[in-house]
Formats: C-alpha cells, structure tokens, sequence
C-alpha cells in the first residue's frame, strides 16, 4: 500500500492527502468482501466516486507478415490497462487500482462494480497510460497482454479438464486446443520481442 500525500497549504487541516492501494489492501479494511463492495456502492450513491479507466495501444501480433511481428494499429481501439476508483470526501481519498492483469479484481470490478458505476452508456472518463518513450510503452503493452493471455490459457486448461466429456464435443475440443497452442505461441513471442527491446535499450545506452 503506497500513501501520497500532496500539501496544498501550510495549513495541515487542508491538506489533501490520497492513499492509493491494490484491491486485496482496500479488502482487508473490512470484515468482508461484500462489506468493501457496499461501501464503494455506498459512496457513489452518495456522489463521492471517481472512476478512470486508463488505456494503453493494443499491439496485435500479426501472423501473416514475414517475419511475424507486433503492431500498433492507429485506428485500433485501445486496450484497457486498469481502472482506478477514487472515494474523495474525505480527509483521505482512497484510489483503489483494477488492473486488467489482475484476474480476480477484475472479476470482481466486472461483476459488482462497472455496471454501477459507469455513465448510462456503460463508459467511463478514459485517460492515457503515461509513458512517452514508444519502446517503454510497447513493453507495458506487450507485458499486460502476457498477463491476459496467462488468464485466458487456465481458464481454457480449466475448461478441457474439468467439464464433462459428455458435454464437449470434438470440434470444441479441438478449437480450445488449438486457441491454446496460439496463446502459448503468442506469449513466447511477446517474451522474445521485450527482450529485443530490452536489449536494444541496454546496447543503446552503452553508445
């Protein structure tokens, strides 16, 4: 858990101050899960929530070109990198971070929480990761994309192993392993091109 504190006026009395925390931190404030959820629902009600979604490019790894690579496409929607919910109206605003690489408070974000508070479009004030160094950027990207792509490889592995045969037939058996093998190729390959670029950086730097 990371405090911030920003001081405005040598007045301490009017000093805003902003704790921000990862979802399991925001939890343990409360004797349960549901408690912290309410509480959140409770401040919006109440007019005293802020909530941003941050995005980032979506690199798409193209198969097709030769060799395969990552690209960023100009006229792609962007990818979602977290959501942070703001509680303000206090002497202590609390920042509470989403971020989409985390399975379990995106769960819980989607299930409980977005729907709530987005606007009546189902949309949120959206702002730019900022990171301005492209190579920096692309890495974030590629990282969070590793992460996702984990998420969906045991959520695919749950699925071949735990649901009744009786209930699968051949041609989804064979799409989710397939899916599975395209995932795995896919991570390797972000891995191997944030290396690249991690060594450029390295190389670049000792010139």
């Amino acid at each position: 858990m990371t405090t911030q504190t920003t001081q405005s006026t040598p007045n301490a009395q009017v000093t805003p101050m902003t704790d921000k925390m990862n979802l399991s931190s925001f939890l343990r404030l409360f004797d349960t899960p549901t408690d912290a959820i309410d509480y959140i629902l409770k401040a919006h009600d109440d007019g005293n929530v802020e909530t941003t979604e941050y995005t980032i490019p979506f690199y798409t790894y193209n198969r097709l070109l030769s060799p395969p690579r990552f690209i960023a496409y100009s006229d792609h929607a962007p990818q979602t990198h977290s959501y942070e919910v703001a509680i303000t109206g206090l002497s202590l605003t609390m920042v509470i971070e989403f971020p989409m690489g985390d399975s379990d408070a995106i769960h819980i974000f989607s299930k409980y929480l977005q729907h709530a508070l987005s606007d009546g479009y189902g949309a949120f004030e959206c702002e730019e990761v900022n990171i301005t160094d492209p190579d920096d950027l692309e890495c974030v990207a590629l990282v969070l994309q590793r992460e996702i792509n984990l998420n969906r490889i045991f959520d695919i592995r749950e699925f071949i192993t735990k649901t009744d045969t009786r209930y699968v037939t051949d041609a989804q058996f064979e799409r989710n392993c397939r899916d599975l093998v395209d995932i795995v190729d896919e991570n390797k390959a972000i891995t191997e091109r944030i290396e690249y670029i991690n060594d450029a950086q390295y190389i670049s730097q000792l010139t």
